[in-house]
């Protein structure tokens, strides 16, 4: 069975912003296991749609129950994330999946930011995730990495917003 995420967040800084901000977005304090982020490939399509692929490693931030301890022995998690950014259109799309422990769970997330019809000053981010654990018990895995996710998507926001934050202000040294 696959467990199903959809949450919205709306930045109050323009779409322009935000996209250069999520660029920059590690590290912050919301976000501390991202280990290091790299940039696999990126280039333009003949639409003008700048396509990116980077490589994530996060460390693993839970706690494992002990009847869990011999399925669950790596530390660290490895992602691939995949962004769609058309600027002619405003819509930035970014896809993430763990490419480590897919034996023990899958976890495939699409976040689409998109100017925010009713303000040009914001931008609407469009979460969505499916969890998938192919194990026999993997419905409780699901369960748990659902909640796990709810509580890191909101983590993420906070961190984007944070960064927008230091943008906005100028106290953002060595990035921009």
């Amino acid at each position: 069975m696959v467990k199903e995420y959809f949450g919205t967040f709306t930045f109050p800084f323009n779409w322009d912003i935000v996209v250069s901000g999520f660029w920059v977005k590690y590290p912050n304090p919301f976000s501390k296991h991202v280990i290091s982020e790299d940039v696999i490939s990126r280039t333009l399509t003949e639409n003008n749609v700048l396509v990116s692929k980077r490589l994530l490693v996060k460390e693993r931030n839970f706690h494992i129950p002990k009847w869990a301890e011999k399925y669950v022995t790596f530390k660290n998690v490895y992602v691939i994330e995949e962004t769609y950014c058309d600027a002619n259109k405003k819509t930035f799309t970014s896809f993430t999946r763990n490419f480590s422990s897919n034996s023990l769970m899958t976890v495939i997330e699409k976040s689409v930011f998109t100017v925010d019809p009713n303000n040009p000053n914001q931008t609407i981010c469009t979460k969505q995730a499916h969890i998938y654990s192919p194990l026999l018990f993997g419905s409780g895995i699901e369960q748990f990495a659902l909640k796990k996710f709810k509580k890191n998507a909101d983590k993420a926001s906070q961190g984007l917003q944070w960064i927008l934050e230091k943008i906005q202000f100028n106290k953002f040294k060595g990035y921009c």
